[in-house]
């Protein structure tokens, strides 16, 4: 299985080792599935994580750690130019484009409401508890 992660569900992962968030980032780890990212993903989780570092009693080398270990999971690609918009909200735009142009069959979400117009492209859009069942029911 192939997913795109919000910035939320990882910012909810380095919230709370007990949730689904971060349950799915373990799993990663273990091979169970793998993580789309674009340069755009990986830097809004930049930007995000560093402006939360001390919040999440985390250095900024610490989420610089953690990206590049992502990044050496993660399955790259890069976004295109040209792509037409579907949802309403520009900030969510590249979440959907990463995910039709890669052919991830997810979105891991909070956010549902936002991104449900990516399911008349074939993305399933989800919560991080349901796309961790869905997890725990593959081989």
């Amino acid at each position: 299985m192939r997913a795109v992660l919000d910035t939320c569900v990882f910012l909810s992962a380095l919230r709370s080792q007990q949730g689904a968030s971060f349950e799915i980032l373990r799993l990663l780890r273990l091979g169970r599935w793998k993580m789309v990212l674009s340069n755009h993903l990986v830097h809004e989780y930049e930007e995000i994580g560093k402006r939360e570092a001390f919040e999440l009693g985390l250095t900024l080398p610490d989420i610089d750690d953690l990206l590049d270990g992502l990044c050496s999971i993660a399955e790259a690609h890069a976004l295109t130019h040209g792509w037409r918009p579907v949802l309403n909200d520009p900030d969510d735009e590249p979440l959907v484009q990463l995910a039709a142009e890669s052919g991830a069959n997810h979105i891991v979400t909070h956010n549902i409401r936002h991104l449900r117009p990516a399911r008349a492209l074939g993305i399933v859009v989800t919560k991080p508890r349901a796309f961790l069942e869905e997890l725990r029911k593959q081989p």
